[in-house]
């Protein structure tokens, strides 16, 4: 997403850690001021005025840069200092040179600026620079005197006297966007260092800080940043680098990386180092020449593994495996999200490719809301038991005396049951669902089908609820009794249909602000509502799925639009789903977990009501589970109490085998 990108602890702002992210744009003013300019070492106490307009600085190298003709250029620093590796590819010679100098010092930085200037600094203080504004020079001259490790060098893609210095002991910044200063200034109050800066070379207010391996981020390439999130979760993001050709970038974590649109030649030779066990310590693009260099001193030690890592890496593909974004692609899948429970808490959840295809600033998140199609079911089960803890309704009462309308029942069929609310649940409550529906003068030897809902464009003119449960100018048939209830299971959207009705006439309010009120927002699920209607809010943050055709184009109006609040209609994110598998696993196994629902109703809806249950109720392999389609959506749920996990797949395509094969990468993960 090309708007704003902060990475918080919480949703409440002015918290550290990358698991959330703020989607509100804010907006940083510049303005111009005569005067002299100056900067101060953030830390000292000093305050600088980084508003004043900036001039130009000298340029240091007064001869011209030499770039080498193209050769591989390789290097293993020796000597009796570090040992160290590093790869070349176009660097000019003379930097070429110095980094074979001064690699058995451990190199710490190495930079370019915009116009092809290079700065090498190592561990003992020793430091090369050439076309690097003069400024700049002279401050890292200074931090050197102060035997202060440097960090990083980083510059602007606007050139000109625009620099920063990051190091143990102090920052100094000249030029850099007013935020980016202004949440440099913020992380150092509270203690933070600073590790490392990028400047994406779009320019503008545009740009990554890190600290203590956290990052914060605005306005950068939103895939970039979305991989960022990911690998965050099981290590610390160490640098985050931008390469001017095909905007493309690179994020290193620790022993981990993801590139995109970076020469196939460098991502080749990052490869090739990790795989020998070093940490991918500096890497750095030059806008001149597209050139570009990888060095590193530190080997790669142990690290505890990173199931998100795995189950990405080995999604089934016929005897083998593959990675998620091949299987994407396979599948013609353009976005989907994943989070999974472990320990009755989120391990960890990831988002990956797009919102909508051909929409690049727009990439999948967490909280990116997908319709949940036939997950809204389970959901609006908590619903339906709330509603009987709160009144003398009973899920044994038949729910005919609950609607304030007469359900119709064919002529053909005599009922000697009751449609109950718990039948219902069960899918078992005789009205006409998945193979119980046509012909519609039947109530036996049905067609196969039916059973479900499939939406309104835009465009076209929604129902009523009650037009819906009387099939009057609507595009399915009207909700009436088939079968006996209790008779045989029939999946049955209609019947939630009429749970939503019980739930709206004996609330006395709208089905959409019960389930806010009652189940959402006690469970603290902000990303999540029954609606028909995108709120604009959630276009413009980019913050919501566009469904796509098995072709993986766009559906017509991008999502249709399902009243069927209760069977098809909730809009939710995977990070909020988890949420309901954490309450319904800990309300399993205890009493007293706070919460929407008490524990026997929770008893009630794993005990087949509103999920699909298997396995024995004491064992470690039961489950509960929902699988959900609406046209260009398609998504899975399930839970394992006595295990204490869990996990929700949400996708933006029409494949179902992509779900199960991603499904099946957790589950063998995992040992579920």
């Amino acid at each position: 997403m090309a708007h704003a990108q902060l990475a918080l602890i919480s949703y409440r702002r002015g918290f550290w850690f990358c698991q959330w992210s703020v989607r509100r744009c804010m907006k940083a003013t510049r303005s111009t001021k005569g005067g002299a300019v100056r900067g101060d070492h953030i830390g000292k106490g000093a305050t600088a005025n980084m508003n004043a307009q900036l001039e130009p600085g000298t340029l240091l190298g007064r001869r011209e840069i030499l770039i080498g003709a193209g050769a591989a250029l390789l290097g293993l620093g020796a000597g009796g200092g570090f040992p160290s590796t590093y790869f070349n590819r176009r660097i000019p010679d003379e930097a070429h040179q110095k980094m074979g100098e001064l690699a058995k010092y451990g190199i710490t930085t190495f930079s370019f600026t915009p116009t092809g200037g290079w700065v090498m600094v190592t561990r003992d203080g020793r430091y090369f620079a050439r076309g690097i504004p003069d400024e700049c020079y002279q401050k890292l001259g200074e931090f050197v005197k102060k035997r202060a490790q440097v960090h990083c060098i980083a510059f602007p893609a606007e050139g000109g006297n625009r620099w920063v210095i990051a190091t143990n002991k102090g920052i100094f910044a000249r030029g850099v966007p007013d935020e980016c200063y202004q949440t440099i200034l913020d992380l150092k109050s509270k203690g933070r260092e600073i590790t490392h800066v990028a400047f994406a070379p779009a320019g503008g207010n545009r740009w990554v800080v890190i600290a203590d391996g956290k990052f914060m981020a605005r306005n950068i390439d939103d895939e970039c940043y979305q991989m960022m999130r990911n690998l965050s979760q099981a290590r610390k993001v160490t640098r985050v680098e931008f390469r001017k050709k095909n905007n493309g970038w690179l994020v290193v974590a620790e022993n981990e990386m993801h590139a995109r649109r970076i020469d196939d030649e460098c991502y080749e030779k990052l490869g090739k180092i990790r795989s020998a066990g070093w940490l991918l310590q500096n890497v750095a693009f030059c806008p001149v020449n597209d050139c570009w260099s990888i060095y590193s001193h530190i080997k790669a030690g142990s690290y505890p593994e990173d199931r998100a890592r795995v189950v990405e890496s080995s999604i089934p593909k016929g005897r083998g495996t593959t990675n998620i974004w091949a299987r994407m692609n396979d599948y013609q899948v353009p976005g989907c999200a994943i989070a999974v429970v472990d320990g009755n808490k989120r391990a960890w959840s990831c988002g990956y490719g797009f919102l909508e295809r051909g929409v690049s600033s727009g990439a999948t998140h967490p909280e990116s809301r997908f319709q949940a199609a036939s997950l809204s079911k389970p959901v609006a089960a908590l619903g339906v038991m709330k509603l009987t803890e709160d009144t003398d309704i009973e899920v044994t009462d038949d729910i005919r005396g609950l609607l304030n309308w007469t359900l119709p029942t064919r002529s053909c069929l005599t009922p000697t049951n009751s449609p109950t609310i718990d039948r219902i649940l069960r899918h078992r409550g005789g009205i006409i669902g998945r193979n119980t529906t046509n012909p519609t003068a039947a109530c036996s030897g049905f067609d196969e089908g039916g059973g479900g809902f499939a939406g309104y464009a835009e465009g076209k003119a929604l129902p009523s609820l009650l037009d819906i449960l009387k099939g009057k100018g609507t595009n399915s048939p009207p909700v009436e009794l088939t079968t006996d209830p209790g008779s045989k299971y029939s999946y049955s959207g209609a019947g939630f249909v009429l749970l939503q009705r019980m739930i709206e006439e004996q609330a006395s309010g709208s089905f959409a602000q019960y389930m806010q009120q009652r189940i959402l927002g006690p469970l603290g699920m902000k990303h999540s509502a029954y609606t028909v209607s995108v709120p604009n809010s959630w276009i413009t943050d980019k913050q919501v799925a566009a469904g796509h055709k098995s072709n993986g184009t766009v559906i017509a109006g991008k999502r249709n639009r399902y009243p069927e609040f209760a069977a098809a209609g909730l809009y939710t994110s995977v990070d909020d789903l988890s949420k309901v598998l954490v309450f319904l696993n800990r309300a399993w196994v205890s009493n007293s977990v706070p919460g929407p629902l008490k524990q026997p109703s929770v008893k009630t809806l794993l005990s087949g009501r509103g999920f699909a249950v298997s396995g024995s109720s004491t064992s470690k392999d039961f489950a509960y589970s929902h699988n959900g389609s609406n046209y260009g959506f398609r998504c899975t749920m399930a839970g394992f109490p006595n295990r204490a996990a869990g996990y929700v797949i949400m996708t933006n395509g029409e494949s179902g085998d992509f779900v199960a094969d991603v499904k099946s990468a957790i589950t063998k993960a995992y040992g579920w």
